[in-house]
């Protein structure tokens, strides 16, 4: 391998002194809309508040599109953090809010804190006392604050390297301040920035202490085991001054809540918070050049500006979600590139790695980190038991080493098989073949043992109690469906034609003969059993003779998951659109908000099933308006698309937390906070490109995100 291979393969990141791993239109908002004229540095000029506007910033060669909040109405603000380093918000009241920096993930602390204070004479001005417009773009803050008590107003950028395609660079536990102080009077002024950041309560007995650093030009420590710090600024009159810091932090390790000690990936990296500190302000301008470069390949993409918005944003849930563990001991079973897990939500359901959502939500990794994916795969390839059962989880809260069986399992060994598929499409690599493919063939096989009446279709297996609602052991959880659902079955249709896929490509004829053969018994006991003659039902159990017509949104998962592998839909061409059609006459109509999950049909939202029927889960009716996109409904799609990104993060102000459940009637949310399932926004500009993941990972938009930061 010669010195260009080797940077290559290290991300881009060996230069800075770093090993790696690797490698529209605008629509009206629900607010009404008004223009600060006087915003500064970071902005380049006027900026529209509370609505969809074009965007000059620091750093972007043209406008972008973006929405400005005035920031006390922000329910929660931008991560600051990375894959896997802990992550605290600054929120648009201007103080800190959540903090996961030193490992407490479950719950994360809930600081609301003052971070910053200017001292000018007798006054002492909080950040949180000023008027803040704010502006972020994950893993950036851009925000002008205008101070009442002084002639003075801020302009802050704050950012983490989350850089895509280095997941190195990424890992790396700082946060990079730029502060822009303006004297707006005709005389001169000097003042101090005081600042305070959260420390460390506590660590390991015998391991390197939990620390957090501030550095910079000029910054001197006031008490640094408080975390205070102060930076002395000379204002001219009329006249403004830069300044610039780095917080670093370091808590190397910490115990999962099943009482195993795990040590965060970072520490094979740095040392301590002062050494990730000083990487930052070395690498500073390097490293945001590389953040906006990925992001302008985004804003210059020629999307719809809501899906340009809401795919920058999507990617924060990772620092908020994510867990990248070290290879440390001898008989620890993960490889060298350590093991990284996402939550299903730290803040609102900590399972690790819940499969049902995992569906929804691992695009963004196998895109732009697929060596992190691998790990991820290799956990749940390694949990696997002997009937062939893939795990629901690989515990909770944040436990790794609890697997959990027998929970939504009519989907979990499935939708693996699938993702192994992704990821060879991702990679083109035979040896992931050879390490998955055993795996992949016998959770297919476990499958088989749930189809009760050898239809060939896997049957729903609610372990509810009669009367209650939970355990429904699918994706709907506390909606319980009996016999064959057109979601669960639908699912294993695309199983089959991914299984028959990857035999092929292992060279394995026989077991391709064996899913061709089972996929085509099941679609005629699917077709039998489902089709009403307009739309596939919700359920049938044929035992009981009893049939539920509920139109579901997401009926077509079959053809959501084979067109993302570039597949031949399972089901009819002419029972495809029929079935599009009444979803949006039924599903789509029943709402402003995107398309409600369960609707009668004669077009009334399902009350009998609950909150998960009568409502909208943002995962499944994006996939569902995904389905619209690759079936030529373009417009339908977007349509969709649009609704329920400006429900989650404008209707509801919350970018930085969007819910997995908002209400059918209102837009406003209903249950879930900062949800894993919310990242399948990344697999929606590939189906509205009409493309597969090897397609688009490999020529399309995640290529120019890739080379554009790593170029």
């Amino acid at each position: 391998m010669n010195r260009r291979e080797v940077l290559n393969g290290l991300g881009g990141l060996a230069a800075l002194g770093l090993y790696g791993t690797g490698t529209a239109s605008s629509t009206a908002a629900e607010v009404s809309g008004a223009e600060d004229s006087t915003a500064q540095w970071p902005f380049r000029g006027p900026v529209a508040i509370n609505q969809w506007a074009k965007i000059l910033a620091d750093g972007f060669p043209a406008p972008v599109p973006g929405y400005v909040f005035e920031g006390n109405r922000l329910e929660s603000g931008v991560p600051l953090g990375g894959l896997g380093t802990g992550y605290f918000t600054l929120d648009g009241n201007g103080k800190i809010g959540y903090s996961t920096i030193f490992n407490q993930m479950v719950p994360p602390d809930h600081l609301s804190a003052e971070w910053l204070y200017v001292l000018s004479g007798t006054k002492n001005v909080p950040l949180s006392t000023t008027q803040i417009t704010y502006w972020g773009h994950y893993p950036v803050v851009d925000l002008n604050a205008r101070l009442d008590e002084l002639p003075l107003s801020l302009g802050i950028r704050a950012f983490t390297p989350f850089i895509v395609g280095d997941a190195a660079a990424s890992n790396t536990p700082v946060a990079l301040f730029d502060l822009e102080v303006r004297n707006h009077s005709g005389q001169p002024l000097a003042l101090e920035l005081h600042l305070r950041f959260p420390t460390a309560g506590h660590n390991f007995k015998g391991e390197k202490p939990a620390d957090l650093v501030v550095r910079g030009t000029g910054v001197v420590a006031q008490d640094e085991a408080a975390g205070e710090y102060s930076l002395p600024v000379d204002l001219p009159a009329n006249g403004s001054r830069r300044v610039q810091f780095a917080v670093g932090w370091y808590a190397p390790v910490w115990r999962d809540s099943g009482g195993e000690p795990r040590y965060n990936r970072y520490m094979q990296r740095f040392r301590s918070a002062e050494e990730a500190a000083d990487f930052g302000l070395r690498n500073r301008e390097a490293l945001l050049l590389r953040v906006l470069a990925w992001q302008s390949a985004i804003y210059s993409s020629g999307m719809p500006d809501w899906l340009c918005d809401a795919l920058v944003q999507g990617f924060y849930s990772m620092p908020k979600n994510s867990a990248w563990i070290a290879r440390t001991r001898k008989d620890d079973w993960w490889g060298e590139n350590g093991w990284f897990t996402h939550s299903e939500s730290h803040t609102g359901c900590p399972i690790v790695e819940t499969m049902v959502c995992r569906m929804h939500g691992h695009f963004a990794l196998l895109f732009f980190f697929p060596e992190l994916e691998e790990t991820t795969l290799n956990a749940f390839r390694y949990y696997q038991i002997s009937s062939g059962e893939i795990p629901f989880s690989f515990g909770a809260p944040t436990s790794m080493r609890e697997p959990r069986y027998l929970c939504q399992h009519p989907l979990n060994s499935g939708e693996y098989a699938q993702m192994v598929y992704q990821y060879y499409l991702r990679t083109g690599d035979q040896a992931v073949i050879k390490k998955f493919y055993g795996s992949t063939k016998h959770a297919i096989r476990y499958q088989y043992t749930l189809d009760d009446d050898d239809c060939g279709l896997v049957h729903d297996h609610s372990h509810a109690l009669p009367g209650e609602s939970w355990p429904a052991n699918q994706f709907y959880d506390i909606w319980p469906w009996h016999g064959t659902s057109s979601y669960v079955a639908g699912t294993w249709l695309a199983t089959l034609t991914a299984g028959a896929a990857l035999a092929k490509a292992a060279g394995d004829s026989r077991f391709a003969a064996e899913c061709a053969a089972r996929l085509s018994k099941a679609q005629g006991a699917f077709e039998n059993n489902l089709w009403t003659g307009s739309y596939y039902r919700l359920w049938n159990d044929r035992l009981t003779d009893k049939v539920n017509d509920v139109s579901l949104a997401n009926q077509l998962m079959s053809v959501w998951c084979t067109r993302v592998a570039g597949l031949e839909d399972a089901l009819p061409a002419a029972h495809i659109h029929a079935a599009l059609d009444t979803i949006e006459q039924l599903n789509m109509s029943a709402t402003a908000y995107g398309m409600i999950n369960g609707v009668t049909p004669d077009g009334k939202r399902y009350i009998a099933g609950g909150s998960h029927a009568k409502n909208i889960f943002f995962g499944e009716i994006l996939c569902a308006a995904m389905t619209f996109l690759y079936q030529g409904r373009r417009d339908t799609g977007l349509e969709v698309g649009r609704r329920l990104y400006n429900a989650v993060a404008i209707k509801n102000p919350s970018p930085w937390n969007q819910r997995c459940l908002i209400d059918g009637e209102t837009g406003m949310p209903v249950w879930g906070t900062d949800y894993y399932s919310d990242l399948a926004i990344w697999a929606f500009p590939m189906a509205l490109a009409g493309q597969s993941v090897g397609e688009f990972a490999r020529g399309g938009l995640v290529k120019a995100m890739i080379t554009a930061a790593n170029g």
